[in-house]
């Protein structure tokens, strides 16, 4: 005799639980992307700050030499501390945005989790399909 076939109602619990499984596991998934693309953010704001105060201590010293040579052969220390300094700040306008750039949100998106739930609809699609 032949396998008892399963009613309509098992069916459908036995589907929704598989569903409900699927869910969570796409869930656990994108919580785990965004948890790595937290701490990857943590990291560079970390490095970045810490470049930063080493490249600051740095620059404020050859600034102030560079601005006392300058300012010994033109005679004005105002001028000369300009002439230093914008250089320099349009060099850091640009580092800034392209920092800010590469810290946009369409950089966090969790991807993986996008592509995978992609791949769950379309088997689900097929399956159901059959």
């Amino acid at each position: 005799m032949g396998r008892p076939t399963a009613s309509l109602r098992t069916l459908i619990s036995e589907g929704l639980r598989h569903g409900g499984d699927l869910v969570g596991q796409e869930l656990e998934l994108m919580r785990r992307e965004t948890d790595g693309n937290i701490q990857a953010i943590l990291g560079l704001v970390a490095t970045f700050g810490t470049a930063l105060v080493l490249v600051v201590a740095a620059m404020v010293m050859l600034f102030v030499a560079l601005v006392k040579g300058l300012a010994a052969l033109i005679g004005s220390e105002i001028l000369a501390a300009l002439i230093v300094g914008s250089p320099f700040a349009a060099i850091a306008l640009v580092l800034t945005t392209l920092g800010l750039r590469r810290m946009a949100r369409s950089n966090l998106l969790p991807r993986r989790f996008e592509r995978q739930v992609g791949k769950d609809a379309a088997l689900v699609t097929e399956r159901a399909s059959d």
